[in-house]
């Protein structure tokens, strides 16, 4: 679908292909008006017809868990609990503990017995988010568990037989962790049955006006108006390169919202972070005439990626120092100076 298209779909009311991609049943679905993403959502309905497990893969914020949600409720299992757990999140002390449950004194501080959440998920599904996150000796016991389909807890005497099926997401390229002995290659095999991939925001285009229309509807407080956009808004996110894939857009949705005063999102309600902008809107040291011509994209990555090296150069290489300066997670530093490694670019050492 043209730009032009899709801007006069928004500035009519009537959100390209939206009624396709509604939720069914005041059940929030993943919006799929791209061609690639109706085709991941057609496969994604085919797999949640089997127990496979399945392997999420993508970058940070496009989705993942909504689609693990999808897949869940179009199962056999979905009368039963969805639990995610995101492994980055954890720290590596209580994670065992947190999925595999425990009882009573088997350590210090454990007063009282605990399912894990494999045992919280019986009958239904279990996410297990970022799994490229998991340490390694972890990943030795999650292996055990998927193979025997049942858990010990710790300090137990016998197993739990269980009924699971597991969805796993991870932002890394596995094959990858493999060959550098971050994850173990045994596991890789046994969670890659079904492998999913989800694209980043900036390559489906379709989706991005129909995802802002959704996210403008979920974020208006129940009875108040929801705003449109201008055809002038429209071309900035139909523009805009989106590094921070859908997480980022509803955050700038959520902006709008504060900014706008009227039954109308202009342009002028549209505020990126201030860190993505394109170079052209950010101080440069090299005069602009000698900056390379390219596209929009490249100009943000190139702003992007000149503000990681400065900030890691001022903070002498602090990773906690860098995230709070730049305005992202630890994780998401992380994500985005492995980038800069895979393109060849000399990142100081911590």
């Amino acid at each position: 679908m043209s730009e032009q298209s899709l801007v006069d779909a928004a500035l009519d009311g009537r959100t390209p292909s939206l009624e396709t991609c509604a939720p069914a049943h005041g059940v929030p679905e993943p919006v799929a008006c791209a061609p690639s993403s109706r085709r991941l959502l057609e496969l994604a309905r085919r797999v949640a017809a089997s127990e496979c497990t399945v392997l999420i893969a993508g970058e940070s914020g496009t989705g993942k868990e909504v689609l693990a949600r999808f897949i869940h409720r179009n199962s056999r299992r979905a009368d039963g609990p969805f639990v995610a757990v995101n492994c980055a999140a954890i720290p590596e002390s209580m994670l065992e503990a947190l999925l595999f449950g425990y009882e009573r004194g088997a350590f210090t501080g454990a007063h009282a017995s605990y399912p894990g959440k494999f045992e919280q998920a019986q009958g239904g599904t279990l996410l297990l988010d970022e799994i490229s996150e998991m340490p390694l000796p972890l990943q030795a016991k999650l292996l055990r568990v998927l193979q025997e389909r049942e858990v010990e807890r710790l300090g137990g005497r016998a197993p739990i037989a269980l009924d699971v099926r597991v969805i796993a997401t991870t932002n890394r390229r596995l094959r990858e962790e493999v060959a550098a002995g971050r994850f173990r290659e045994d596991l890789y095999y046994r969670i890659n049955v079904f492998p999913l991939v989800l694209e980043p925001l900036r390559a489906r285009r379709d989706d991005i006006l129909p995802l802002a229309m959704q996210l403008i509807s979920a974020r208006c407080p129940p009875g108040e108006r929801i705003p449109a956009l201008s055809a002038e808004a429209a071309h900035l996110l139909l523009t805009y390169s989106w590094p921070g894939n859908v997480r980022e857009l509803d955050n700038l949705v959520q902006r709008a919202l504060v900014l706008v005063n009227g039954p109308v999102i202009g342009p002028e309600h549209i505020q990126f972070e201030p860190a993505l902008e394109p170079a052209a809107q950010t101080p440069a040291k090299t005069p602009a005439r000698e900056q390379p011509a390219g596209s929009l994209a490249d100009a943000i990555e190139q702003a992007e990626r000149a503000l990681i090296l400065e900030a890691l150069r001022e903070s002498r290489g602090c990773r906690r120092a860098v995230a709070e300066r730049l305005g992202i997670s630890p994780r998401t530093l992380r994500y985005k100076l492995a980038r800069l490694r895979e393109e060849g670019i000399d990142v100081p050492a911590a």
